[in-house]
């Protein structure tokens, strides 16, 4: 009787075990999963990138002091799904000559009057105070009202910028992100004002 019930419990036992692998069985799982973190991984930073955040190099002198040629930033892309475009905000915008995006600061948004007085600006008739602004120059600005879903940007090196002044108004649909951080180089990483 001991006997059927060992011979029932070594039956139990033996298919319950795992079935016997052929010795390349655990590097072909080895090779599967590395492969599917490998594709997980450049799906995961693929979203991030295009939705979320994203770096860019500064290529350009336009925004001296505040950012400099070859600062390494951090845009963030999804931030005007949540809020406005805001005056003062440091924004990539595709470039309108089709070439490499651009790094301006908004100025004036949808429904403001600017203009440049020897200089100075202007919004809706009141000066505004540049603090950023290092490198002056006297040029001027006939008023212009900015329509609906645009913005009017200008660098800070004002003297040394392509920009609205320039090419006019930019659609809030040419806008890539918004800069919030410096991560290279070493000495000036910080958030961007």
């Amino acid at each position: 009787m001991t006997e059927g019930k060992e011979a029932i419990n070594e039956e139990l036992f033996e298919s319950e075990a795992p079935g016997k692998e052929s010795k390349s069985s655990p590097f072909w799982a080895f090779i599967k999963e590395t492969v599917f973190i490998v594709i997980a991984a450049f799906l995961f930073s693929f979203v991030i990138r295009l939705f979320i955040v994203e770096a860019f190099t500064i290529q350009q002198h336009s925004m001296d002091p505040t950012l400099h040629d070859s600062d390494r930033v951090l845009v963030s892309k999804f931030i005007y799904r949540l809020s406005d475009i805001e005056d003062g905000d440091i924004i990539i915008l595709k470039s309108p000559m089709n070439k490499t995006d651009f790094v301006k600061r908004v100025v004036a948004t949808e429904g403001q009057t600017i203009e440049i007085k020897e200089g100075v600006l202007v919004i809706d008739g009141k000066p505004v105070e540049e603090s950023y602004i290092k490198n002056h120059d006297l040029s001027g600005l006939e008023p212009i009202e900015i329509p609906q879903d645009y913005v009017f940007v200008a660098g800070d090196n004002r003297p040394n910028s392509y920009d609205s002044r320039i090419f006019g108004p930019i659609p809030e649909d040419d806008v890539v992100g918004k800069v919030f951080f410096i991560y290279w180089p070493v000495d000036r990483i910080g958030l961007v004002n």
